[in-house]
C-alpha cells in the first residue's frame, strides 16, 4: 500500500514538532483509518485535512482541520462580480497528540499533507499520483460546474445592465451587451 509506505519513509525524516513522530506510527497502527487517507500536495478546498512538516519546512509544524470549508464567492457590488475566498471550519488542532485523541472518532476520508524542507522526493509524487488518477473525474466535474456557474451569474449581471441601457437609451452598450450576454447564452449548458 502506497500510503503506508508513504507515512512509514515521513516518519523517519527529522519532522518539525517532536510528536508527529507519535501521530505517524498511530496512524501506521489503525488499518481503518489508513484506509481513509488521501495523501496530497495541497489541502486547499478539501474538507478533513491534516498537514505534517519536517524539521526546518516552512510554515506551521502540524494541524488538522476538520469540517474546514474553503469557497470562493462571488457576490454582486455596484454591478460588478467580486470574488472573495472564506474558510470555516468545525475543528483546528496544532498538537499532534490530542489529534490522535480526535482522530480516535474520526470516521471521514482524511486528506493528508507533508511539508519537506527541501525537493519533494518521488516517492511522495508517487503517493499523490494514486490518489489524484483516482479524483481526476471529480475534478472535472467541479470545474465543470463551477465554469457554468460562472457563466449563469454572468448572465444575471449582463441581463441586468442590458436593462438598464434600454432604461437609459444607451443604444451602444445595450449592444454591447446583448453580444456578451448571447456569448455567455451559448456556453452555458442551461437555459438562461
Amino acid at each position: 500500500m502506497i500510503v503506508v509506505d508513504a507515512i512509514r519513509r515521513f516518519s523517519k525524516t527529522p519532522l518539525k514538532h517532536r510528536m508527529s513522530k507519535y501521530l505517524l506510527d498511530y496512524l501506521l497502527e489503525n488499518k481503518e483509518l489508513l484506509k481513509r487517507i488521501r495523501i496530497v500536495t495541497s489541502r486547499a478546498y478539501l474538507p478533513d485535512t491534516m498537514m505534517i512538516a519536517q524539521a526546518r519546512a516552512e510554515g506551521p509544524s502540524f494541524e488538522l482541520e476538520l469540517g474546514a470549508v474553503e469557497r470562493e464567492e462571488i457576490s454582486l457590488v455596484n454591478g460588478r462580480l467580486v470574488k472573495q475566498k472564506r474558510k470555516s471550519r468545525t475543528l483546528w488542532v496544532h498538537d499532534p497528540v490530542q489529534a490522535v485523541e480526535v482522530l480516535r472518532r474520526f470516521n471521514g476520508v482524511l486528506y493528508m499533507e507533508f511539508r519537506f524542507a527541501g525537493d519533494v522526493p518521488d516517492w511522495y509524487q508517487q503517493a499523490v499520483e494514486e490518489f489524484t488518477a483516482e479524483s481526476a473525474k471529480d475534478d472535472e466535474i467541479s470545474r465543470l460546474i463551477r465554469e457554468q456557474v460562472e457563466l449563469l451569474l454572468s448572465g444575471v449581471v449582463l441581463k441586468t445592465e442590458i436593462d438598464k441601457a434600454l432604461q437609459e437609451g444607451d443604444q451602444q452598450r445595450f449592444q454591447e451587451k446583448v453580444q456578451q450576454y448571447k456569448k455567455v447564452c451559448s456556453s452555458c449548458l442551461w437555459e438562461l
